[in-house]
């Protein structure tokens, strides 16, 4: 699995760009949404982000942005897919969250997966 990320400052944008993706051949166990608006907590959020990122600085700045916003993942089985939802986070506004010493902007592909116990279920 590969896994995107997209964070939101407007959650209606978040379920909208998930809806979406729903309605267009993704699967529900495959996307995650987290907001900070009902169940955010430091740890949970912390540990997600550093699960999927090695580098401590990388982690850092996603979980700055998402203990504000609401984190929308999707775990795509192909990069194919993967690219399809970086396309359509986007296009719904995920924030470009800014990673010191790189011109990454908006929705990341992490060619990782994220083992379940670090999953940001909404349920």
């Amino acid at each position: 699995m590969i896994t995107v990320i997209g964070i939101f400052e407007d959650f209606e944008l978040a379920d909208e760009a998930s809806s979406y993706l729903l309605a267009n051949d993704f699967k529900s166990e495959d996307i995650d949404i987290h907001t900070s608006l009902k169940e955010a907590t430091t740890e949970h959020v912390t540990g997600f982000f550093n699960h999927l990122f090695e580098d401590a600085d990388t982690a850092a700045v996603h979980i700055e942005a998402g203990l504000k916003g609401t984190i929308v993942t999707v775990h795509a089985p192909s990069i194919r897919e993967a690219q399809e939802a970086v396309d359509v986070m986007n296009n719904y506004g995920a924030m470009d969250v800014n990673i010191p010493g790189t011109a990454e902007v908006l929705s990341r592909i992490v060619e990782r997966p994220v083992n379940k116990i670090f999953r940001l279920r909404s349920n």
